[in-house]
């Protein structure tokens, strides 16, 4: 069977999937005679359904299936995307949880730091206060233990008497 005939054969079987009967018989019956022209019945084209390969290829659909073939196939390659997309996305998503968490044991860290650094100020300055009074008892003492001053030194009401 040449070109030409395999491509009436393929109009004539897209017919045959009309929804009006009387189409689809007509259509049959003209498949059937033109298989007929070049020796061949419908079991003759079934057998080389076989031997190519089941499910058929798209020379075998009409129209209406030939496109949903395509669209299928276009979701398939669609879906192939988005499983791509999805575990690129998870990777990044797994790569910013493990950021996360190592910022979060940094600020740990940081925390500590800060809180320890805080302790040590405030042990700081109580022994700075602690020296200062120290400081201060120390002064208090040396005043109180100093010599008398010579009466030949005025005092601060003898100044004020004679000012």
């Amino acid at each position: 069977m040449n070109q030409r005939p395999i491509d009436q054969l393929e109009k004539v079987l897209a017919l045959a999937d009309s929804d009006h009967e009387g189409e689809a018989l007509g259509a049959l019956r003209m498949a059937r005679r033109l298989l007929e022209r070049n020796g061949l019945s419908f079991s003759d084209l079934a057998r080389s359904v076989r031997q190519a390969g089941f499910p058929p290829r798209p020379f075998f659909f009409s129209g209406a299936q030939v496109q949903l073939e395509a669209k299928i196939e276009q979701l398939q390659d669609d879906l192939s995307a988005h499983v791509e997309q999805n575990d690129s996305l998870s990777t990044q998503i797994e790569f910013w949880r493990r950021r996360a968490f190592e910022l979060e044991q940094m600020l740990n860290l940081n925390q500590a730091e800060t809180a320890r650094w805080k302790e040590m100020a405030r042990e700081t300055a109580e022994r700075l206060w602690d020296l200062g009074q120290i400081a201060r008892a120390e002064a208090f003492v040396s005043d109180a233990a100093m010599p008398e001053e010579d009466e030949e030194s005025p005092t601060p009401e003898a100044l004020k008497e004679a000012g």
